[in-house]
């Protein structure tokens, strides 16, 4: 009897706790819309880079955090307000894109099958004076009977002020050696042909991918020396100085055209057993 009753006790207190148990806060599933990379944690990749050609078509993407029930229109437009608030900011000096500079689509429309839906926001270089820096903010600012968020609404589209910027195409050799390159001893001749951005970090430094060994960390800071008539510059990073023998970095010969942007490298070092490499590489705009 008295193991009944204790199964019923423990009956008893379970359906109070059930019955006291408050209903959990309802959860919010309307659809509401954003930037891929937008807000200003994304503003790094959206740095729009040209290759030789004078016009540019570069993709914006957007996304809702849930499926639509039917479909809806989504109204984007050129928001030169957040420049404003960016360079306050940021301390940065954007200016304004001229209109005539560039062109998109002001409404799509996502339906329920959309998971992203893209805006093609098409640059014309021609239209771009040089010298400048330049920022083309786009937000949402409509989006029929859903929400959009606030704070990821707005994507910084921006072009740099720099002469080392752009698109590449990078063809080069890197040369294996057994030991010293002047013993001659070669272990093989590798090729390579690779599509590289160069990203530009100020109007004279841009950050450029060495050889094919980017996927490494391995990277160039290129630029100008402005105290030197604008001299150009290659130099390793420092993950390839702690990844080469000590000391056995050296850049054998750097040149830069002014006039086509072409770029070729040629430098050599020793990896950590002592065998010589020499990497040469020719960049020109894609």
């Amino acid at each position: 009897m008295r193991f009944i009753r204790f199964f019923a006790f423990i009956f008893f207190i379970g359906l109070s706790f059930v019955a006291c148990k408050k209903n959990p806060a309802p959860v919010d599933v309307t659809p509401s819309f954003y930037f891929i990379n937008g807000d200003t944690t994304g503003f790094s990749q959206n740095s729009i880079l040209f290759a030789s050609a004078d016009t540019l078509s570069y993709n914006i993407v957007i996304s809702s955090t849930y499926y639509l029930a039917k479909a809806t229109d989504i109204t984007v437009a050129a928001s030169d307000g957040y420049r404003d608030s960016y360079n306050q900011s940021h301390g940065t000096n954007y200016v304004a894109m001229p209109a005539s500079a560039y062109s998109f689509p002001t409404t799509i429309t996502a339906d329920v099958n959309s998971i992203f839906d893209t805006i093609t926001v098409k640059f014309n270089k021609n239209e771009l004076p040089a010298g400048q820096s330049y920022m083309l903010p786009i937000a949402i600012v409509k989006v029929t009977n859903y929400e959009f968020r606030p704070e990821t609404a707005v994507i910084y589209l921006h072009i740099e002020n720099s002469k080392l910027s752009g698109i590449y195409v990078s063809n080069g050799t890197r040369i294996l050696y057994n030991g010293d390159a002047a013993n001659d001893d070669i272990q093989s001749i590798d090729s390579f042909s690779i599509v590289k951005t160069l990203v530009p970090e100020s109007p004279i430094t841009s950050s450029l991918d060495y050889a094919d060994l980017g996927a490494n960390g391995w990277k160039y800071d290129i630029g100008f020396f402005a105290s030197e008539d604008s001299l150009f510059y290659a130099v390793p990073n420092t993950t390839i100085l702690n990844s080469v023998e000590t000391g056995s970095f050296k850049v054998i010969t750097n040149t830069f055209d002014p006039t086509t942007k072409d770029i070729h490298i040629k430098t050599s070092y020793k990896n950590l057993s002592g065998d010589e490499r020499i990497v040469e590489e020719s960049l020109t705009l894609h």
